[in-house]
């Protein structure tokens, strides 16, 4: 979001602008000091939405949106997982996958193609 300085200034009539200039542009710089905040407050704004969506959340993130859903980690059932193969142990320390999946489970649930794909997956 690298926006002119002056973005703020811009909008501002011609008539403000050519006396601020006869005055030393104090308000081009206080309105350069607020088109910094501004940016920041966009920045953060722009994060918050992405951080939304389990696609493009931060990791952070990750565990809040799956205790909304009712998501468990496999981990927390024994280090007995951690044992298996190595795409196993992928999904037990990515578990961002695993909640977009519980999200799209809950999103059809009931559906007969989310039967067959939950039967497909349980029996390979």
């Amino acid at each position: 979001m690298s926006n002119s300085p002056d973005r703020l200034y811009e909008l501002l009539p011609a008539v403000y602008r050519i006396r601020d200039a006869e005055q030393g542009y104090p308000l081009r710089d206080l309105l350069r000091v607020i088109a910094e905040q501004v940016d920041i407050v966009e920045t953060d704004i722009t994060q918050l939405y992405e951080n939304w969506f389990i696609e493009t959340c931060q990791d952070w993130v990750v565990p809040y949106i799956g205790d909304l859903i009712g998501y468990q980690n496999i981990s927390s059932y024994g280090t007995n997982a951690i044992a298996h193969s190595k795409q196993q142990d992928n999904k037990i320390l990515n578990p961002r996958r695993e909640v977009a999946n519980t999200v799209r489970y809950r999103w059809r649930k009931g559906t007969l193609a989310l039967l067959e794909l939950l039967a497909d997956k349980v029996a390979g």
